[in-house]
């Protein structure tokens, strides 16, 4: 049986590697978006606007929805869903038609996650739980740094439709999981562990969860802003500068966002959630300003800062979400990791609007410092314990 359980786990780890590939490819595809279709800022940001709204805001309902019934959707047609949709929109000349395919893949998404993640909890040894989580995590978050870069090759060497190909490994990876799934045969339902709600903080927890919450959706706001627009600003914005190096720097950008969040997920452990949050976000507001008010390598030095300041604190802040909510782990997990996500999506497209106005998108993405310097300051104000040890005391 452990042999089966583990071929399982095995098909949604790899799953995770497969759909998170595909999610990077909008950032990249945006500047030629907009230069053969004539897309606005505005128009071109509202594409991963749709996609992160759909894939993320709606991922605490699917997750509560699992959660009461034990049903969730097949990993297999969630990855062939997500990499078919991103991969046909480069083909596609009408923009609604560019919006269905990517809102299409975003339902893939959101669809996955909740269930893959539920599926690794069931299956994984209880002594190996943390070890299984953390593998799974991880093969979504290296794939989805390598997604720009294959984007871009492609891109160089055979043109926006070369793009296209990407869907091979998310088709045949899908016909693998689904051979391997009916190989192993079906599972019992997946059913909500039980929990002892534990009360920690009083009758006023939604204080410091709200804030926490809120800074997160900040911080996301930032972020996506960030990695929506930074491609279209380097090639469209600054001379000299190609598809193929954009793709290799937001690459490299994302691989330091990883790190960070290794860093601040065991930093936080040591020296308090609150306290890596705080130091977290304080940092990743000079690394932002340099991005924008110098040029050469210390832009590129303050690129890679940010993504791995604004990914340190990431972990501690979604930790710190599922220990103010004891019970609703899950609903937790999805307002941080899902519902941030999805409104840094509609800042994008904000944001986009702005340099449509402004007429400058340099300008308009350095808005953005407003949510960057916002976030250290309410995070001074979440009332949580030093040490994270307090919030797992029996």
């Amino acid at each position: 049986m452990r042999r089966i359980y583990d071929a399982k786990i095995t098909g949604a780890i790899s799953g995770h590697f497969l759909i998170d590939l595909y999610t990077p490819i909008l950032p990249v595809i945006l500047p030629l978006l907009i230069t053969n279709m004539g897309l606005s800022y505005f128009l071109a940001g509202l594409v991963v606007t749709v996609f992160n709204v759909v894939s993320s805001v709606t991922q605490p309902f699917i997750g509560l929805y699992g959660d009461r019934t034990g049903k969730w959707v097949s990993v297999p047609f969630c990855v062939l869903l997500g990499s078919v949709g991103i991969s046909l929109s480069v083909l596609a000349n009408n923009y609604l038609i560019v919006l269905l395919l990517v809102g299409g893949a975003a339902v893939g998404h959101a669809l996955f996650h909740p269930s893959a993640m539920a599926l690794v909890h069931k299956l994984s040894p209880p002594a190996k739980k943390g070890l299984y989580n953390s593998i799974f995590t991880t093969s979504g978050s290296i794939s989805y740094s390598i997604g720009p870069l294959i984007a871009g090759l492609l891109i160089t060497f055979g043109g926006l439709p070369s793009v296209a190909w990407m869907m091979v490994p998310g088709v045949v990876g899908a016909a693998w999981i689904y051979r391997n799934d009916r190989r192993t045969g079906a599972l019992a339902e997946i059913k909500k562990d039980p929990v002892v709600k534990k009360q920690i903080h009083g009758k006023y927890w939604w204080i410091p969860a709200g804030l926490v919450v809120t800074v997160c959706a900040l911080r996301a706001w930032a972020y996506v802003g960030v990695i929506t627009y930074l491609p279209t600003l380097l090639l469209l914005w600054y001379e000299g500068i190609d598809t193929l190096t954009t793709s290799v720097i937001v690459t490299v950008m994302l691989f330091s966002g990883v790190i960070g969040q290794i860093a601040g997920g065991y930093l936080s452990d040591r020296f308090g959630r609150k306290r890596v949050l705080v130091l977290g976000f304080l940092a990743a507001v000079p690394c932002f300003c340099l991005i924008f008010l110098s040029t050469g390598w210390p832009m590129y030095a303050g690129i890679l800062m940010y993504a791995f300041f604004a990914s340190f604190c990431y972990v501690a802040a979604v930790t710190m979400t599922q220990d103010l909510l004891p019970g609703s782990v899950g609903f937790a997990s999805g307002l941080t990791l899902g519902l941030s996500m999805g409104i840094g999506g509609v800042g994008a497209a904000l944001i986009g609007w702005a340099a449509d106005v402004m007429g400058s998108l340099p300008e308009a993405m350095f808005l953005l410092i407003v949510p960057t310097v916002l976030c250290p300051v309410l995070a001074l104000f979440i009332k949580y314990p030093g040490k994270p040890a307090e919030t797992e005391g029996s």
